[in-house]
Parts: structure tokens; C-alpha cells; sequence
């Protein structure tokens, strides 16, 4: 029960208890009233012993009043000591929960602290900006190995140089990131409590990203990760580090682009990433499509090698047909003349019947479409 449901009750039953004494007293007073009108009336008579019906029933709604008046008062002591053992309960476990809260708040104090205390190295934190563009790329649907080299190192002009990351486009192009990018004057500024001195923390903190991109654009990725575009990426962790610097130093990107260093976050690097993974997907399907095209050319040549060898079969089935007729013509008039006569001499045989006759053969092979240039070779034929 909440206490405004106990307040609202204490206000009833006193009201309660206000109308039944008033009642009371004016129904004491009304009787006092009659009864000193009665003695004034009978004064010379003696005093009655029983009282009147009209102050028993007085009485005996008085009685019900008060039974009633008590029986609520019961009631809204029980209301409020089953408030009270609510309220102890509930008390008892938000005092537990304050305590968890409060525990859960000092583990996490500390363990932001570490933190901190981790990230002041430059290599948890070089390590710690790798672990996030690693992340962020394969987010953006790529694969190490496959579509990016971590940690790839070339040399150039005798030196070697390692990237941190090298993500592949179409056609053998590269794009080099660089994930070093210093924080430390951004950690010290979240950590005073002083406007003056966390402004020349975030000071010398744009001042630190504008010394690392010179010193990003003096290095020779693009020579020795060619062919690659005129830029190098240099990969921010969070977005607040970034925006943090430009307020110091709103030049700090137009800075960087004429270096050609892109300033890029999680944000923008994902959607440079997607963007480069709908490349891969047009690439591929030119590829498969400049394939279809191969494959229908070479099918149209072996198409046009073939008809030719039938033309070729044609051919030689045609001089057959004219070598059987001609040896045909040659039997019949050479071989079976001479039959047919001995047949008219009668000429006894083993076999009565005539002669069998010879039928030349009268047609000839349909040829194929002759093209102009086939462009069949030698081993295709």
C-alpha cells in the first residue's frame, strides 16, 4: 500500500470519527433538552428510573456507531502495519540494490581507470586502433587475406615500409590505412576537471594529429603499394578523437587532404568500405560478363569449324554417290547385259528368276550456310 492510500484513509476515518461525535453530542444534547423540559414540566413528580425509548435508540446508535468506528480503526491498523512491513521490504531491497549499483560503479571506476592507464602506451593504444580497423572492416563485409593484408610490409628505396592494413580494390589497386593516430592529450583532457587546462590538453591534441599527418605523408605508401589512389587513409578509433581535433583546428582536414592523407572514423570508414564492396561486386560481374562474351565468341568459331567439316563430309558423300552410280552404270551395261541374254537362251541355272536390276543412286547432301570468314585454326579443324 503506497502512502498516499494510507494518507487518504487516515483523512476518511477521521472524518469519519468527526461526523459520529458530532452526532453524538447533538444527539446527548437533544436528549438532555427533552429531559429538562420533562422535569421542568413535572417537577413536582419524582424522578423516573428507566430511561425513555427515545434515548435507548440514541444510545444504541451510538453503540453501532462507535462498534463501527472501531471496527474501521482495526482495519486501518492493519492497512498501516502491513504498509509498514511493506515499506521495511521494500526499503531492504532498494538499500541492496543501491549497494550493488554502488559496487558495480567502483568495479567500473576501476576497471576505466586500467583502461586509461593501458592506452597511455603507444603500443596498447597502436594495438588498440588496429584491433578497431580490423573490426570496422570486417563489418564492412571484407576478409583478412582475401580482400585486406594486415601488418603488410614492401620496401621502397631500400627501405621497408609495414602499413597497418592494405585493403584491395578492383583491377590490383590498393588503398594503404594507417591506425596510429596519438590520443594521449585526449585521455589527460577527459581526466582535469579545469576548462583552462583541458583546453590546452585538446590543443596540444589537434596539434599531435596535425604533427602525425605530416609525418604520414612523408612516408612512401603510395610508391610502394602501387598501383594505389594519391592518398593514404589515416584511421581515427572513435569518432569523438576526430571531433575533438577539428574543434581546435577546423583547417586540420583541408590540411590533411592537400598531404594527401584522408582523415577517416569507424562512420565514414565503413561506408568507404561498402562502397569499395560494390566495386568488387560490379567488378566481378564485368569479369563474368566479359567471360560470357569470350565463351560465345569461341562457340560461334568451333560453331562455323563444324559446318565446314560437314560441308567437307557432303562433299566426299557426293563423289561416293558419283563413284557408285558409275560403277553401277559400268556393271550394268558391262556385267548385266550378259545375264539378261543367257536368261533369253535359257539357259539352265540354279535360279529361274531374272536378273536383279541396278538403281543408281539420285540424290545429294545439303550443304550448310557458307561463311566468309570462319577464323578456325589448324588444331580446332
Amino acid at each position: 500500500m503506497s502512502t498516499t492510500t494510507a494518507v487518504v484513509l487516515i483523512l476518511i476515518v477521521a472524518a469519519l470519527a468527526f461526523a459520529a461525535g458530532a452526532f453524538v453530542g447533538a444527539a446527548f444534547y437533544a436528549v438532555r433538552s427533552e429531559r429538562s423540559e420533562r422535569t421542568d414540566q413535572t417537577a413536582p413528580r419524582a424522578p423516573e428510573l428507566e430511561p425513555s425509548p427515545e434515548t435507548r435508540a440514541l444510545e444504541a446508535q451510538r453503540q453501532r456507531e462507535f462498534d463501527r468506528l472501531g471496527h474501521t480503526m482495526e482495519q486501518l491498523s492493519e492497512q498501516l502495519r502491513e504498509m509498514d512491513e511493506d515499506r521495511a521490504v521494500a526499503y531492504s531491497a532498494l538499500a541492496g540494490q543501491v549497494q550493488a549499483v554502488t559496487r558495480a560503479s567502483s568495479r567500473l571506476g576501476d576497471r576505466t581507470d586500467q583502461l586509461v592507464a593501458a592506452l597511455r602506451s603507444p603500443n596498447t593504444r597502436g594495438r588498440w586502433g588496429e584491433m578497431q580497423l580490423e573490426r570496422v572492416v570486417e563489418l564492412g563485409g571484407m576478409t583478412r587475406y582475401c580482400d585486406f593484408d594486415a601488418q603488410a610490409s614492401a620496401w621502397v628505396d631500400g627501405q621497408m615500409v609495414r602499413p597497418d592494413m592494405v585493403i584491395r580494390l578492383s583491377r590490383g589497386r590498393n588503398i594503404v590505412v594507417d591506425a596510429k593516430v596519438p590520443f594521449s592529450a585526449y585521455l589527460d583532457a577527459l581526466g582535469t576537471e579545469d576548462p583552462e587546462e583541458k583546453q590546452g590538453y585538446l590543443r596540444r591534441h589537434s596539434h599531435l594529429v596535425r604533427s602525425h599527418v605530416n609525418t604520414l605523408a612523408s612516408k612512401s605508401y603510395v610508391e610502394a603499394f602501387s598501383p594505389t589512389p594519391e592518398f593514404v587513409v589515416l584511421f581515427m578509433p572513435a569518432d569523438p578523437f576526430l571531433d575533438a581535433a577539428l574543434e581546435q583546428d577546423p583547417e586540420l582536414l583541408d590540411f590533411a587532404f592537400g598531404r594527401g592523407v584522408v582523415l577517416a572514423t569507424p562512420t565514414t570508414l565503413f561506408a568507404l568500405l561498402r562502397t569499395v564492396g560494390l566495386g568488387w561486386q560490379h567488378e566481378t560481374v564485368a569479369e563474368k560478363a566479359h567471360e560470357v562474351q569470350r565463351l560465345g565468341a569461341q562457340l560461334h568459331t568451333r560453331l562455323g569449324t563444324m559446318a565446314e567439316h560437314y560441308n567437307r563430309l557432303g562433299n566426299s558423300l557426293d563423289k561416293a554417290v558419283e563413284a557408285f552410280n558409275a560403277t553401277l552404270g559400268s556393271m550394268d551395261s558391262r556385267v548385266m547385259v550378259t545375264a539378261r541374254r543367257l536368261k533369253d537362251l535359257d539357259v539352265p541355272g540354279h535360279s529361274a528368276t531374272a536378273p536383279t536390276t541396278l538403281n543408281p543412286v539420285s540424290s545429294r547432301t545439303r550443304s550448310a550456310v557458307p561463311r566468309a570468314d570462319t577464323g578456325a585454326t589448324d588444331e580446332e579443324k
